[in-house]
């Protein structure tokens, strides 16, 4: 991978982070607002009170859900993207010419075939 995706990744990442936050504050609000909201129905006042208390648990609860799985994506995703960064060395001021320096998908692996081909080599 090339550094511009990388740091196009790295956005992204950041980004699931944000749209986490958004999306827990706006169940929180949610809940409020299923909680606080009244009917003008008086014959089922104990039942619809019961009910919107467990619609605003579930509000919240589907939100604090959503949340932690995107801002775990987002998370995920930064800790390779900078693993995959560090790996690559810090930019260069070249410019164009050294952002397109390409990683291997798997340097370990890389790194053990070219020294397979050197010994082959060297015999």
């Amino acid at each position: 991978m090339n550094r511009a995706t990388l740091e196009w990744y790295e956005l992204l990442a950041r980004s699931l982070t944000w749209v986490a936050a958004i999306v827990l504050l706006l169940a929180a609000i949610a809940a409020i607002v299923i909680a606080g909201s009244d009917s003008a129905e008086p014959l089922f006042g104990d039942i619809e009170k019961q009910g919107r208390g467990v619609a605003s648990l579930a509000a919240l609860g589907s939100g604090l859900t959503g949340a932690g799985l995107l801002a775990a994506a987002g998370a995920i995703l930064r800790v390779l993207v900078t693993e995959r960064l560090e790996r690559l060395g810090p930019a260069s001021e070249r410019g164009a010419a050294e952002a397109q320096e390409e990683l291997p998908f798997d340097a370990e692996a890389s790194g053990a075939r070219s020294e397979r081909r050197s010994r082959r080599e060297r015999r």
